[in-house]
């Protein structure tokens, strides 16, 4: 299936002549866009990967947040890092124009550990090739406070959607409403962390936004099916469960909520692994994560992560695809604090025990490539959704109306 490009939109179909960039004494780069304080590992096995091989010495450049638009320029006018990490959702907009080097036969005369077991791979491939390397994958895991949850007579996390509302009323209800069941941001801005819920609730109940046949696409919820799930997260705010507050916050990392998990006033919320690390770190009690509800069941969740790229103006990209390989290895995810994207790799890391929900749903989740190619774009469909629920939670519309909305919209989105 083909992607449509938006930002690689204006780009020539093939780059110029050239070389790639270089860095210090002829250093070859490698771009990555995660701020400092998460790749300090990943700065110790870019040393370890020099000190062996001194003919091809790599310096890592950071660009954050991620530019795809200026690698493309650079690229497109014979310049940029030999090697990019490149978001999933990215990697399409870089292969239409050719902008990046196919992997296909690098992949095939010098195939890489693991390799034969990736995740996400619908995301790196477009037009039947391989245009970059799955490298690293993330998802949304429950968190909770094992010490409320035990306080609550909970031994076990919940399994599905409805033994969530449940146990969360259940604590709530206990506590006199002291402890929040649950927590999440549910705030109606684009950038509200609500979508992932939403999502997964949507696809562990045997439906989704939108879906393609062949290259035709269709509305894929019903209206009452999105109905069912605006009454089901809006009940949260109705019974008390969830603080109203939360109808303001967009992000999982908000301070209101690392705030309550900390003086133990909200017993689950969910994060990805980055925010859950920064939670740890600064909550004063153990906190521990778990498969979503429905997380273990396969495509009821989604899988994130990034992506490396060869340069197609790389001089020398059989050296690089060497040193992509390095950065797939178990070696690299010893002190990169990432998880691989290859369920063989992510086998072998040790990972601390306070994230064992991550590994154990990450196998499982599915990227978000089921809406990347239809004419609506995801980020409509997110602000879209978010909006639509957010009025349901502050009485400004009634489901039934809010669905239909979200219907009306994106059956007009599909038709343009």
């Amino acid at each position: 299936m083909r992607r449509r490009t938006v930002l690689a939109a204006g780009l020539l179909a093939a780059p110029l002549a050239g070389c790639a960039d270089r860095g210090a004494e002829g250093e070859r780069v490698f771009r990555q866009f995660d701020p400092a304080n998460q790749v300090g590992g990943l700065v110790e096995t870019i040393e370890s990967w020099n000190a062996e091989h001194p003919d091809y010495r790599i310096a890592m450049e950071t660009l954050s947040p991620n530019n795809p638009q200026q690698f493309a320029r650079e690229a497109n006018a014979g310049s940029g890092p030999d090697i990019a990490q490149l978001a999933f959702t990215d990697v399409s907009f870089m292969a239409e124009p050719r902008i990046l080097t196919p992997l296909d036969d690098l992949m095939a005369s010098s195939p890489a550990e693991g390799g034969d077991d990736l995740l996400a791979t619908d995301m790196t491939t477009y037009d039947g090739s391989m245009w970059a390397v799955p490298w690293t994958a993330d998802t949304m895991a429950l968190v909770y406070r094992p010490d409320v949850l035990e306080q609550a007579g909970i031994s076990e996390t919940p399994q599905d959607w409805e033994e969530l509302a449940e146990v969360a009323a259940k604590i709530t209800q206990d506590s006199g409403g002291e402890v929040s069941g649950f927590v999440f941001p549910a705030g109606a801005q684009f950038s509200s962390a609500q979508w992932f819920p939403i999502n997964y609730y949507l696809w562990a109940h045997d439906s989704e936004l939108i879906r393609a046949d062949g290259d035709t696409w269709s509305v894929g919820v019903s209206q009452q099916q999105l109905v069912d799930t605006m009454e089901y997260f809006n009940s949260y705010f109705t019974e008390g469960i969830t603080p109203v507050s939360m109808q303001a916050t967009t992000d999982y990392g908000d301070p209101s909520i690392i705030g309550s998990l900390d003086d133990g006033t909200c017993a689950m919320t969910f994060m990805p692994p980055a925010a859950f690390r920064t939670a740890r770190e600064s909550v004063g009690a153990e906190l521990m994560t778990a498969p979503m509800p429905g997380g273990l069941e396969d495509g009821a969740t989604h899988l994130g992560g990034r992506a490396l790229g060869i340069n197609a103006n790389c001089e020398e990209p059989e050296a690089a695809w060497e040193f992509v390989k390095f950065l797939m290895s178990p070696e690299t995810f010893e002190n990169y604090p990432q998880y691989p994207a290859s369920a063989t790799t992510l086998d072998q890391v040790d990972v601390d025990p306070s994230e064992q929900g991550y590994v154990d749903q990450l196998p499982h989740a599915e990227s978000f490539a089921r809406y990347a190619d239809a004419p609506i774009t995801i980020a409509s469909l997110q602000a879209l959704v978010n909006q639509q629920f957010s009025a349901v939670y502050s009485g400004q519309s009634e489901p039934p109306d809010a669905a239909r909305k979200i219907i009306s919209t994106m059956t007009t989105g599909l038709e343009e």
